[in-house]
């Protein structure tokens, strides 16, 4: 039995136990009112593509079935609270340009109060598959298996609640999150504990002010983490905010390596009446499988309007991408986006999504600068949640807007019916 092998059923293990416990927990404690809700699914479509591997010359078509069952639970409790869905996928592609694929895809978050709500267990994991580029997302494009992995984070956090007041709280705890690869990526373990400080001020203005501290141990180095912040809420008007968040993050590496910088997220979310604004700034370290720690800085500006029968939205996000333990600005992306639905007749609706990304890579290998992805399609509710859907997707990467000499060109068509109970 391999060493992997063994730290994942340990770590499963520990979910288990501790989920076990909180259940037992629970069991003692006065029957009440409960609400469930399951939902199984099943969805069936059929795709072509023409550029299956994304090259620039020598494009290979193919035609994918894919089989998606899955379901949603969801139980409330007055001592237990649980989310879960779970997606199963087969794809057969018929000209054999991958062998037969099966893939999950996986999420659970569940709270258990422990001790007269004064104890809490926080418990959540998430199985997916997500991009090896941090900067360019590819499972949200048109590639099913290009430059992708199968990552897995568990956490578990049992935390204290303590009630300082009628308008204070103090939340103390400890946090472990195991984070895994199935192909590529770097793995992660991080033990950590927390505190943060609330304070109501009015029903409207929150304050808050917070210590975190992390031990993160990788495969190629080991750092410690600080974090000390603070922030504000404050709800100005029906459907509009304003918040921030501020602090400083300190991180010792193994190697001797040191790096701090501020992080923060503020941002404001005004509704004009005719439409909803929102701009938002924030720096984080963001989970990158090829890197040990990433920090990204965003831009956000959107605007969104609901219609009578549909809604449409633009935004803009300039992005940039850094390497905290080498300090190097690795990746910098500009994105423009516009989206529209619209009820052309009852129970049929269209769709126009559009996304233009251009890429400043500071490395000595470099990619494709322009991205642009167009998907339209219309989708047909019949009655008992049953939906037909027809989606075109255009798509290129070009190193000059005006010229696609070289250039990367995929078309998608896609026919699914899916089926909710």
């Amino acid at each position: 039995m391999n060493s992997s092998f063994q730290a994942e059923t340990m770590r499963l293990l520990m979910v288990a136990g501790l989920l076990g416990f909180g259940l037992l927990a629970g069991a003692v404690e006065p029957s009440r009112a409960a609400e469930m809700e399951f939902k199984p699914s099943l969805s069936v479509s059929e795709e072509v593509n023409d550029n299956i591997y994304e090259t620039s010359s020598s494009k290979r078509t193919d035609y994918i079935t894919r089989v998606m069952p899955g379901a949603t639970f969801h139980y409330l409790a007055p001592l237990w609270n649980w989310d879960m869905d779970y997606t199963f996928e087969y794809r057969k592609y018929a000209q054999r340009s991958q062998s037969d694929q099966y893939n999950h895809s996986a999420n659970l978050k569940g709270n258990i109060s422990l001790l007269n709500n004064f104890l809490f267990l926080d418990v959540a994991d998430t199985y997916r598959r997500v991009s090896l580029d941090v900067a360019r997302d590819v499972t949200t494009e048109s590639s099913l298996f290009l430059n992708q992995t199968d990552q897995n984070i568990a956490t578990v956090s049992p935390y204290l609640q303590w009630r300082l007041g009628e308008k204070s709280t103090l939340k103390t705890g400890y946090r472990y999150i195991d984070t895994r690869y199935w192909g590529d990526g770097i793995e992660k373990r991080e033990h950590g504990a927390f505190a943060e400080l609330k304070y109501e001020v009015t029903s409207k203005f929150s304050l808050s002010a917070g210590y975190d501290y992390s031990r993160n141990k990788t495969t190629p180095f080991s750092y410690d983490t600080h974090d000390v912040y603070g922030g504000f809420n404050y709800q100005y008007a029906d459907k509009s905010s304003i918040f921030g968040k501020i602090g400083n993050t300190w991180q010792m590496f193994n190697n001797g390596a040191n790096a701090n910088f501020l992080f923060w997220d503020a941002g404001i979310i005004h509704d004009f009446g005719i439409a909803v604004a929102t701009l938002e700034s924030s720096v984080q370290t963001t989970e990158d499988p090829l890197a040990v720690s990433t920090k990204t800085t965003n831009y956000i500006g959107k605007l969104d309007k609901v219609l009578q029968r549909g809604a449409v939205g633009l935004s803009s996000t300039y992005t940039e991408y850094e390497d905290t333990q080498t300090g190097i600005n690795s990746q910098r992306k500009l994105s423009f986006s516009g989206n529209g639905r619209y009820e052309l007749i009852e129970s049929l609706q269209g769709s126009l999504v559009v996304t233009a990304d251009r890429f400043y890579q500071t490395s000595a290998v470099t990619d494709f600068r322009y991205h642009l992805n167009a998907t339209t399609g219309l989708a047909y509710s019949f009655n008992r949640d049953l939906v037909a859907s027809l989606n075109y997707t255009y798509e290129t990467f070009r190193n000059d807007l005006n010229d696609a000499t070289g250039a990367r060109e995929i078309n998608r068509g896609i026919i699914e019916l899916k089926k909710a109970w």
